[in-house]
């Protein structure tokens, strides 16, 4: 067991940038990214986001690789890949068709691409789809078409939306997260950014006491529950500050550099 190096997991919204249109990604944080890895650490990304929609201004910062799509595909900075979950195209294309039925509106995820149903669209959803396109993303907005698959998807729900519904029929499958709201998010069952942290302490025969997680969302719950050492900013969500052994500050107040000061990663 290696009991000298640390291991970092970091969320993206709301913890690393700021949650807003901005995404504003503090100097300081990059900053503290920089001199614990030089101190021998090592940093992960741990983002429901699946790795194509991880921005070149976040990549740029030098991290030694990710756990994406809510632990569903983990890879190293140098692109070798550990662990992708697969989910049977069948089971995406009817997947597809029940968030028709039930009325959730879904953005799924692939790790190399993002598609949506067309004939199942919401206006937040086309905010993101003009986002995605703006900055050259590869997008399929058709369900029919041949690649059309996810690792995980999240979504809307509106009045008149079957959430239960929704939730008894994906239950076998896959994993419901409330994000507040009328958000949700969906992972493959028995995935999550949890267990990408177990797979890579594992991996690199790090100590479970040596590992740190940064995050602010519901979807952040089980790797903060999971970890000895849990930080959240004073915005994240109640349960997650709950969850939390430790409250830093907000983004913008340079809370990532204060917390890894404070438990003396830099």
């Amino acid at each position: 067991m290696n009991n000298d190096i640390k291991i970092l997991f970091f969320d993206i919204d709301g913890t690393l940038v700021t949650d807003d249109a901005r995404k504003f990604f503090p100097e300081s944080a990059r900053e503290a990214i920089r001199l614990t890895r030089e101190k021998g650490n090592k940093v992960f990304i741990n983002s429901g986001r699946v790795m194509c929609n991880i921005e070149p201004s976040i990549l740029s910062a030098g991290f030694d690789g990710y756990v994406c799509g809510c632990g569903s595909h983990i890879l190293l900075a140098d692109g070798t890949e550990l662990l992708h979950k697969v989910c049977p195209k069948e089971k995406c294309y009817e997947t597809a068709l029940k968030c028709r039925e039930f009325g959730m509106y879904s953005l799924f995820e692939y790790k190399d691409y993002t598609c949506i149903d067309k004939e199942n669209i919401t206006e937040e959803a086309d905010r993101l789809i003009k986002y995605f396109k703006s900055n050259g993303y590869r997008f399929i907005d058709d369900i029919e078409d041949a690649d059309f698959r996810f690792d995980k998807f999240a979504g809307w729900y509106y009045p008149g939306s079957d959430v239960e519904g929704f939730k008894e029929y994906i239950s076998e499958d896959f994993t419901y997260i409330d994000r507040e709201r009328n958000f949700f998010e969906v992972e493959p069952k028995g995935f999550s950014k949890a267990t990408g942290i177990k797979f890579l302490l594992d991996y690199f025969n790090i100590s479970h006491d040596n590992a740190y997680v940064f995050g602010d969302g519901n979807n952040d719950l089980e790797m903060l529950k999971y970890v000895p050492n849990a930080i959240v900013p004073k915005a994240g969500s109640v349960l997650a500050r709950e969850a939390a052994t430790y409250i830093t500050d907000d983004v913008m107040d340079d809370g990532i550099y204060k917390a890894m000061k404070h438990f003396g990663l830099i």
